[in-house]
This record gives structure tokens, sequence and C-alpha cells, in this order.
């Protein structure tokens, strides 16, 4: 089915966590962990299916939901400031208050659950992430078992979706493009990009998003690097904070929006030019075009990130079509990022390794660029299926001759 879309789909968010549960417990026993402790958002909400509300850090640190996972015990447990998060199969005695892991009372107490979870300081415990408190008090208070990283562990279930996760992603990806292709239709000269902000939220919430992971980025690019903001690499500098700029005639804006559905995050970028576009720049949205084409092409099971990452260089004659503080493509779920990186500074070992299987998110992200005239660039998403891959991105090139 390379390439089609898919047939409609029976979303069913209780099977959806029972299975996310069920993968996220055999990989414990794989891995030989007693109990996870995780703090960041997408942990909590891959274990529990609890949202938290997105917030500023001024107050985030204060309201951090954490949840633990047992490998005794079929249900997470849940300590969060918003209870009413707490997805309904969730028992009674699994939802408890909030910690406060930012202080060193509440990072001891912290501590201290997880022992009476445990029945004792014992076994091996995988943490995703700590406060500055809680790098004193655990290996104290968990003295007698084995702290280990969480992370390995969550790149291992969560790089493979289920059928419910890939329709999360779908449903994401498609009220952001919809949001995104709204603000596009606002755009000319004499419009502050800030506008564009307040125009995309409002769109996005209207047709049913959950949340906003990132400031939407509508970004003039420089005509030339040297005339852009100063960047640590010397490359291209992408992606800024939204500015009140006004825009003019002539402009490129380059767009990231990365919002999500049930936690599921899309990550939609696209090149949009403020009047007529040149012959310059419509070669090089075209090269954009077949390098993505190329590169869509080689994703099925049993490719290498290495060979995209090369078919990708020979469509653009031989040089990178990509930031160098970005990558060609990155898997997706519940961050706008997550978790393998294709083309980054990883280097060419890593992207050896990394082998596309069934049930994989990428997000392909080609850049091509001309001195003088500025660049093309643009976000396609694919699902990886058993015998090729699902294009789930249908944001349409619009004629830009």
């Amino acid at each position: 089915m390379t390439g089609e879309p898919a047939e409609p789909f029976a979303l069913d968010l209780q099977r959806m966590r029972a299975e996310r549960m069920a993968k996220l417990r055999a990989q414990m026993a794989e891995q030989a962990v007693d109990a996870v402790v995780t703090l960041t958002t997408g942990g909590v909400l891959y274990t529990t299916g609890a949202h938290t509300p997105a917030a500023d850090t001024g107050r985030t640190f204060a309201r951090r939901a954490v949840a633990v996972v047992l490998a005794a015990d079929p249900s997470p447990h849940l300590f969060t400031p918003y209870p009413g998060s707490a997805p309904e199969e969730l028992p009674a005695d699994h939802l408890h208050p909030a910690f406060q892991p930012e202080t060193d009372d509440g990072a001891r107490a912290m501590a201290a659950t997880v022992v009476d979870l445990l029945g004792g300081a014992q076994g091996r415990v995988a943490v995703d992430d700590y406060t500055m408190p809680m790098w004193a008090t655990f290996p104290v208070v968990l003295s007698g078992a084995e702290l280990v990283d969480a992370g390995p562990l969550f790149t291992a279930v969560r790089l493979h979706k289920t059928p419910d996760e890939v329709e999360c992603l779908r449903r994401s990806w498609r009220i952001t493009e919809a949001a995104t292709r709204a603000v596009e239709a606002r755009v000319r000269p004499g419009v502050r990009t800030s506008e564009l902000s307040g125009a995309y939220l409002a769109e996005l919430f209207q047709r049913g998003a959950t949340t906003n992971f990132l400031d939407p980025v509508f970004q003039p690019m420089p005509d030339r690097v040297a005339n852009g903001p100063w960047s640590t690499n010397g490359d291209i500098p992408f992606n800024l904070v939204t500015t009140d700029h006004v825009l003019s005639e002539g402009e490129v804006i380059w767009t990231d929006t990365v919002s999500g559905y049930e936690g599921y995050a899309s990550d939609v970028g696209r090149t949009w030019v403020v009047g007529p576009v040149s012959a310059v720049r419509q070669e090089l949205h075209e090269r954009w075009e077949a390098i993505t084409a190329a590169v869509l092409d080689e994703i099925r099971p049993g490719v290498t990130a290495d060979v995209l990452t090369r078919v990708a260089t020979e469509a653009n004659g031989g040089n990178k079509p990509w930031l160098d503080h970005f990558f060609l493509g990155h898997t997706l779920g519940l961050e706008g990022g997550e978790m393998q990186h294709i083309g980054s500074d990883k280097g060419q070992a890593y992207d050896e390794q990394l082998v596309l299987e069934p049930g994989m998110t990428v997000v392909i992200e080609p850049v091509t660029w001309a001195e003088g005239h500025a660049g093309w660039r643009g976000e396609e998403l694919v699902v990886v299926t058993e015998d090729g891959h699902e294009r789930i991105s249908a944001y349409p090139t619009e004629p830009v001759a």
C-alpha cells in the first residue's frame, strides 16, 4: 500500500492504553526492570493516559505529574495535580496527590513512596528524568536498588506504533495541516507574523487539537545566510521564535508547527512566498519535491536510514539537503522529534544501524537553498507498513509558478 491512504479506522483509546501498557511491561521483563518512574510529559501520558495541561516553565515545575509502573502490578500509579485527567479504567487506589520533586522534601517523599510500592529498596528502578533534589535524594533513599536510565526502555516501546497510535497521529497531522493551510490564506504584505500565530492557535483548537507542543514558527528567511541572525555553526538560522515582523512582498516564510491529538504530535512545516515566485525559487521548490519523492520511494521495512540520506544527497546533486543542526528526518510520536534521527550529527554508523520496521512513523524534512534567493523546506509524514508505507501528510503543494 505504498503511498496510499489507510481505510477509516475506529479509534479506541482504552484499547490503545492497554496495548501500550502490555508493551511496556513486556519490555520491563526483557530488561529486568522492576519499576519505572517517569516525570516527562510523554512518559506519564504513555504509561497512564493522563494529560498534563501545557504551561510555561514558571508553573510546570511546581505542578508536575509523575507515574510509577511496577512489574508486579498491572496498573500504573499516577501522582498528579490534575486528578480529572486520569483515565476511567485507572483503579481509585492508584490515583494519588502530586509530588513536589523540585524540593528536597518532595523528592525524598517521592523516593520513599517508590520504596514502599516496591516493598523495599530493591531491584532495578528505571527513571526517565531527574530534578536537582532527586539527584541527591534517590541514590540515598533507594540505596539498595539499582537506578538505571529509562530512556532505552521507552525508546523500545514507543518506536513502533499500535494501530490506535497511528490513528491518533493521522488525526493530529490532519488537524495541524488544516490549521496551517487556513493561516496560509492570510499571508500577504502588511500582516504581522505574530498575527499568524494567533490565527493558527485559534484554528488549531477549533479543529479538535488537544495540545500545542511548540510555539508556532512563522519565520521570514534571509536571502543569504549572512543576512540572517548569527548561528553557532554558520548554517541557515532556523527555527526562531515568531516576532511581530511585518511581511513584505517577495519574502519567504518557513513554518514549523507541532501540535497534538491525545498527546500524539504532528510536525507540519511548509514554505510560503509573499507574492509572486521567482524562477529560482520555483526551481528550489521542484528540487525539494524531487528529493522528497526519492526518499519516500525508499521507505519500506528493512531499509536502513543511511540509504535515505544517500538517496537524498544524490537527488540534490551530491550536496546534503538538510540543516546541519537538524536532520533529514526523524521518528514521531508523543514528542515532535521522537526518538530516532536520520542524518543527524550522530554519524553514518548510527544511520546504518537504524532499520525501518512496520509501525515506525517517520517525518522527512529536506531543505533546498540558493544564496541570494533563500530556500525551500517542508515536512512529510509516513508510517512504515508491512509492505511499504502509508503517506499520512496530505497538505498539497500549491502551484507556485
